[in-house]
C-alpha cells in the first residue's frame, strides 16, 4: 500500500507548519535551525509501517529546504520513498491533493483538520490524523 504522510506534527513531535499560514522569507529562515534541530516522534511506528508499505512524504515545508530534509531524515533513520515539499500558504492542500493523485497514495496522515477534511472530501483517498490510526487500516 503507498501511504502519504505529513511531516510536521506527525513525524516531529510539533506542527511548526501552519499550511495556511504566511510568513515572511526571513522569519522562515529563521526558524529552519530550530526545526533541523527536532527529534523525530513516532520512529518505530513508522518503522513497522514502512516494513510492507511504501512512504511518501508529503510536506508543507518550501522546496528550498528538501534536501536538508531529507538529510534530517536520514540521519534519524526514518524510513522513506520519496520525499515532497509543496510549500505552504495558499493552495497547500490543493499541491498535496495534487502529489496523493499522481502516486496513487491510498491513505495519507497529517494533523491538520482542515487538510484532512480537504482530502477527505476529494474522496480520492483515506485520511487520518494519527499515524496510530493507521493499524486498523493496513
Amino acid at each position: 500500500m503507498k501511504i502519504g504522510i505529513d511531516l510536521d506534527g506527525i513525524i516531529t513531535p510539533v506542527g511548526f507548519i501552519n499550511p495556511d499560514l504566511k510568513l515572511p522569507s526571513w522569519l522562515y529562515a529563521l526558524l529552519i535551525p530550530v526545526v533541523l534541530m527536532v527529534t523525530p516522534n513516532k520512529k518505530e511506528e513508522l518503522k513497522k509501517i514502512a516494513l510492507n508499505n511504501e512512504i511518501i512524504i508529503i510536506s508543507a515545508r518550501p522546496q528550498g529546504i528538501k534536501n536538508l530534509t531529507e538529510k534530517w531524515l536520514r540521519f534519524h533513520k526514518i524510513p522513506f520513498d520519496k520525499i515532497y515539499c509543496v510549500g505552504f500558504g495558499k493552495g497547500t492542500k490543493q499541491r498535496k491533493l495534487k502529489i496523493i493523485k499522481q502516486e496513487n497514495i491510498e491513505l495519507f496522515i497529517d494533523n491538520d483538520e482542515r487538510t484532512t477534511n480537504f482530502l477527505n472530501g476529494n474522496g480520492c483517498v483515506k485520511t487520518v490524523l494519527k499515524l496510530e490510526s493507521v493499524n486498523g487500516l493496513i
